[in-house]
């Protein structure tokens, strides 16, 4: 009911913001080929029922008609809009018909033709058709460069058949084996990651526009003592509140009636609103989180702490028969902070990242790894490569109890070794770097056996002494142990 909710909500929304943009989009395939805009295609939905699937059409429209069913780069059938819409998942946001009419939802198993699906065993038929198809899954980002695989490939209808196609069925059945609004919001999360495109233009506007002394300058002062920054992150932190209580305001009563619409008491009940905000902050444990870390588990604590410093608040209120004090405004106050709190420490992420990656002169691509772990190797790992170099450990998985919730450096333990069989997990990742301690072979030999199944490049750190920030990790074949 809730999954469905949000489905209706964002799809509604997407709909109305994206207008502008699928209205460019149409006229631009219009003027590149001739035929229809949209592209129709049968689909197989929840529970085997067929339904014609809405996209953007990016192929001839004569030749698209009796073509293979799958595209690869480099197909001659491809226009030239298309490739862009393609390229950037463009001619997938019609999608969102299909998801406010119910056919489809945000995050699920991506829909396929009624010819592989027929390929399905009937485990994988009665898990993947359980649920309502997706915009997207943890199976498709992880092959989001699955039209460059299939151009490589020799055959390429084979290459998917043989090849992709079974890996992302047990990733998707997995998927939907542990899906819950929290990894329906990782997904979401992890395609604009993924599909928007990456700023590299700027990055290049800002190299120009500065030296290497600023951003050296910039990162050691973002690395400054605990103290000093946790006083100005509380300072911010009220600052934001005090702006979504007024941005609240603003949102309900419009900028004529902003002032006039609010009760002269309504600044005093706005310092008892930050107040209760800082506390809930602070008992949570959100107000300890090292900003330039910021992960989903912060997000969580965010959100715990706004939904009861706002209920709190709306309580107190209430209970005071303070009735100038807008009901929409005690209500909508706390989704408002949510969001303010949260850009707020995205944004300092965001420079603290490129700061970093200017003053070290690291312009490379980006690797985000999970490390099985959290031992002295792992310790040893996280502080010579953690943030250097290119490299970005997410998380640690560690079989120890004492372990579990703490953070190395503000790098988290979120759970056991078999959590890298999740595909909530590893679906932002691009490497698993295995860091247990040689002493405990067993556990290593172990670790390298879930690495290994999980389908991502594993890399191994031999014992400490060999550990150095370049040239420490031993590349593992998966499906080899180390």
């Amino acid at each position: 009911m809730i999954k469905r909710a949000i489905d209706i909500t964002a799809s509604a929304l997407g709909l109305v913001l994206l207008s502008p943009l699928l209205l460019i989009t149409a006229i631009a395939i219009k003027l590149d080929s001739p035929g229809p805009v949209m592209f129709r295609q049968v689909r197989v939905g929840r529970h085997g029922q067929e339904f014609r699937i809405f996209k953007f059409r990016t192929m001839r429209h004569v030749q698209a008609a009796g073509g293979p069913q799958i595209t690869a780069d480099g197909d001659a059938r491809i226009t030239r809009v298309g490739a862009y819409l393609r390229r950037w998942k463009l001619d997938e946001l019609p999608q969102l018909v299909d998801v406010l009419r119910g056919a489809m939802s945000l995050v699920g198993p991506r829909p396929e033709v009624p010819r592989y699906v027929a390929m399905y065993t009937p485990t994988q038929r009665a898990r993947l058709l359980s649920v309502r198809p997706g915009l997207t899954d943890f199976a498709s980002l992880r092959y989001r460069s699955e039209s460059e695989m299939l151009a490589r490939a020799v055959d390429p209808e084979r290459e998917y058949v043989d090849v992709i196609m079974p890996d992302k069925l047990r990733v998707a059945a997995n998927a939907v084996e542990h899906a819950s609004v929290t990894s329906d919001l990782r997904a979401l999360g992890l395609t604009l990651r993924l599909v928007v495109p990456r700023p590299a233009p700027l990055r290049k506007v800002h190299r120009m526009l500065s030296n290497t002394r600023f951003w050296t300058a910039v990162e050691a002062r973002m690395q400054a003592t605990a103290g000093s920054h946790r006083a100005a992150a509380m300072l911010i932190d009220a600052a934001v509140v005090l702006l979504c209580w007024h941005i609240t305001y603003l949102f309900r009563l419009g900028f004529e009636r902003w002032q006039p619409g609010r009760p002269w008491y309504d600044d005093w009940v706005s310092l008892g609103v930050i107040a209760a905000y800082l506390l809930f902050l602070w008992l949570t444990g959100a107000r300890n989180a090292l900003w330039r870390y910021f992960a989903f588990d912060d997000f969580r604590r965010l959100a715990l702490a706004c939904v009861l410093a706002g209920l709190v608040s709306a309580v107190a209120v209430l209970l005071a028969q303070l009735v100038g004090v807008a009901r929409a405004v005690l209500v909508l106050h706390p989704l408002f902070t949510l969001f303010g709190l949260t850009l707020a420490r995205m944004l300092w992420r965001m420079l603290w990242e490129h700061a970093h990656a200017l003053a070290s002169g690291d312009d490379g691509e980006r690797r985000y790894a999970i490390v099985l772990g959290s031992g002295e190797t792992a310790r040893r790992l996280i502080a010579g490569m953690h943030e250097r170099h290119g490299w970005t450990m997410l998380m640690l998985l560690d079989d120890d109890p004492a372990m579990q919730g703490l953070r190395i450096a503000g790098v988290p333990v979120r759970g056991g070794l078999d959590r890298l069989r999740e595909p909530a997990l590893t679906a932002g990742a691009s490497h698993v770097i295995v860091a247990v301690d040689v002493a405990d072979a067993q556990l290593r030999d172990r670790a390298v056996a879930i690495a290994a199944a999980c389908g991502l490049p594993v890399l191994s750190v031999p014992a400490v002494g060999d550990l150095r920030p370049e040239g420490s990790l031993n590349g593992v074949q998966p499906g080899r142990r180390a």
